[in-house]
């Protein structure tokens, strides 16, 4: 598969990044519920980001006090 490429469908059909119908394909599967367990609608873009933001500023905030290993 190409890189920049979604797979999805049963046929599998490929969507290439800038393909009209990526936008409605990746909504319709509930990306955002299925990654990162938001549930925005998918019409509110701007909430959605907010949603997935926080998600992912908590998964990096568990690593806020990992120590740094010198292995050099």
């Amino acid at each position: 598969m190409p890189p920049h490429t979604v797979a999805l469908d049963v046929p599998v059909r490929l969507l290439a990044s800038g393909d009209p119908g990526l936008a409605e394909a990746v909504g319709r599967v509930s990306f955002a519920q299925v990654a990162f367990g938001v549930d925005a609608e998918w019409t509110d873009r701007i909430s959605r980001y907010e949603q997935i933001a926080e998600v992912r500023v908590a998964e990096f905030g568990t690593h806020a006090d990992d120590e740094v290993l010198n292995l050099g």
